[in-house]
């Protein structure tokens, strides 16, 4: 040929690459190239905070494996889970603002079963135990809520969570939410003097897929009470770092809106405002009472280095060929 060319079957090569990163922050299928044991991080949705007086979301459960089975032509279902909605009226709260859960090998193709970490528990209002979850939501005061919300639920081994903390509830000033916990430690009471929101759980980067925080608990919320001069004004409880929202605030008849977890870390929301001042008789409307809605999660997988064949054009510059026989793949 003038090009110097040769003409043939198709031929079949295999390109090498290094160790591939897929970081998935929505529903997708992924297909495997190199049967080898994967390194992968599963985090669930958080959970959202409460309506009034509430609690902070829990973070999205934290799961991470470095020898997961891969197999080589196999595609796998990677589902990434939603954060919880936080509701827009006050009571019934249960069941409502969970995150959903989040896996790897949803439909448990091949020899392993699927890898899932569970959506963070909702926080609750005023009365209102936290939801259990990957982390436990917190809980709602009014009068206060003396147990706490259950994390790593369902359990799994290492722990996907911890628990949220209960709440301080009694009139003025004790009408604060518990914090919700996180991937690094539980929710936190509300100190006794009730002038705090409960602090979200701290959220951990100990998975070495990266070094990003995640999954940190959303904070309680604080229920501003008595005259200015008596306590002034005092923030709702922080949320947990890696993705913690921080808890709403009353103060004066206003205050912020609960801030939400943070979006693919699997933060948990913080808590809502009350809806009543104790120095403002009647209900304020410029109050926000929702609380943050919980961040998603995030699954990302790391292959080991590995060879995807591919079908090359049957015509091959003689450079070409000479390089692919040298190489090992001409066949």
């Amino acid at each position: 040929m003038a090009n110097g060319g040769i003409i043939g079957p198709p031929n079949t090569i295999c390109v090498t690459y290094g160790p591939r990163t897929t970081t998935a922050t929505a529903t997708q299928c992924l297909p495997v190239y190199k049967t080898c044991n994967a390194n992968i991080l599963v985090v669930a949705g958080g959970g959202a905070g409460g309506y009034g007086n509430s609690g902070g979301g829990g973070a999205g459960g934290y799961r991470f494996c470095t020898t997961y089975p891969v197999v080589c032509g196999v595609t796998y279902k990677v589902t990434v889970g939603a954060g919880g909605s936080a509701p827009t009226a006050p009571a019934p709260y249960a069941c409502l603002g969970s995150g959903t859960d989040s896996s790897f090998n949803t439909c448990g193709v091949g020899s392993a079963a699927a890898f899932t970490s569970t959506g963070g528990g909702a926080g609750q209002g005023g009365s209102a135990m936290g939801m259990p979850g990957g982390s436990g939501g917190g809980s709602g005061s009014h009068p206060g809520v003396t147990c706490t919300s259950a994390g790593n639920s369902p359990p799994t081994s290492p722990s996907q969570g911890n628990p949220g903390s209960n709440s301080l509830g009694g009139g003025v000033p004790y009408n604060v939410g518990g914090g919700g916990g996180g991937i690094g430690g539980a929710g936190t009471l509300p100190p006794g003097d009730g002038r705090h929101g409960g602090l979200g759980g701290a959220g951990s980067s100990a998975s070495p897929v990266d070094s990003t925080l995640r999954a940190g608990g959303g904070g309680g919320a604080y229920n501003w009470s008595g005259g200015p001069c008596t306590f002034g004004e005092r923030p709702g409880g922080a949320g947990g770092s890696g993705g913690g929202g921080n808890g709403g605030y009353n103060y004066t008849g206003s205050g912020p809106a609960a801030f939400p977890g943070t979006i693919n870390l699997g933060g948990g929301g913080g808590g809502g405002s009350p809806t009543v001042a104790n120095s403002t008789p009647g209900p304020a409307p410029g109050r926000p009472r929702k609380g943050g809605d919980g961040g998603s999660g995030t699954v990302i997988i790391i292959e080991a280095c590995g060879c995807k064949t591919v079908t090359g054009s049957g015509i091959w510059t003689q450079q070409e060929q000479y390089e692919n026989k040298v190489a090992g793949t001409w066949s």
